[in-house]
C-alpha cells in the first residue's frame, strides 16, 4: 500500500503547471508621467525585447482603454498625443510571449470590461459567435413548442 502511495505522489509531481504560459510578466498601475523619463523608456524597451503585450489605460481607478502592441512604449506615448490625450492618468502592461493569441486576449478583455475609450469591442470569427448559435436553437425550440401546442389544442 505504501509503495502505491509513493508512485502516485511521484506521478503528481511530474505534472507541470501552465501558469505563466501566456502572460510572461506584468506591471501594477504606473503613472503616465513615467513615459517622459528616458531611463524608463530604456528599461521598458529592454524588458519588452522579443515580446508583444496588452496594455490598459486608467482614468483614476477606472479602466479607460485596452489595447495591444508590439512596441508598447511607442504606443503608450502615442496615446498621450492622440484622441486619448488627457483622458487617462495611469497604465499597466502585460507582457505576452505568444503573439498569435494577442488579438484574442484583447477581444476577451474588451468584451468583459467594455472600457469607454475603446470604439470597437473586438471581433470574433463568425463560427465563434455562440450568441448567434444559441438564438437559432432558441428560435427552433420556440417553433417546435408552438407546433406541439397547436397539435394538442
Amino acid at each position: 500500500m505504501a509503495a502505491k502511495d509513493t508512485k502516485s505522489r511521484q506521478r503528481r509531481k511530474k505534472k507541470q503547471s501552465n501558469k505563466g504560459a501566456l502572460i510572461k510578466g506584468m506591471t501594477r498601475r504606473l503613472p503616465v508621467q513615467l513615459l517622459g523619463d528616458l531611463s524608463f523608456e530604456e528599461g521598458l524597451q529592454k524588458i519588452m525585447r522579443g515580446y508583444a503585450g496588452v496594455y490598459a489605460l486608467y482614468h483614476g481607478e477606472r479602466l479607460y482603454y485596452v489595447g495591444l502592441a508590439t512596441n508598447l512604449y511607442n504606443r503608450l506615448r502615442w496615446h498621450t498625443k492622440n484622441r486619448h490625450k488627457g483622458k487617462w492618468d495611469g497604465f499597466a502592461i502585460f507582457r505576452v510571449r505568444r503573439v498569435r493569441y494577442l488579438k484574442d486576449m484583447e477581444t476577451l478583455l474588451l468584451q468583459i470590461a467594455q472600457p469607454p475609450g475603446n470604439l470597437l469591442s473586438g471581433r470574433l470569427h463568425r463560427d465563434a459567435d455562440l450568441t448567434r448559435v444559441l438564438r437559432k436553437v432558441h428560435r427552433e425550440n420556440t417553433l417546435r413548442l408552438k407546433r406541439m401546442r397547436k397539435a394538442f389544442a
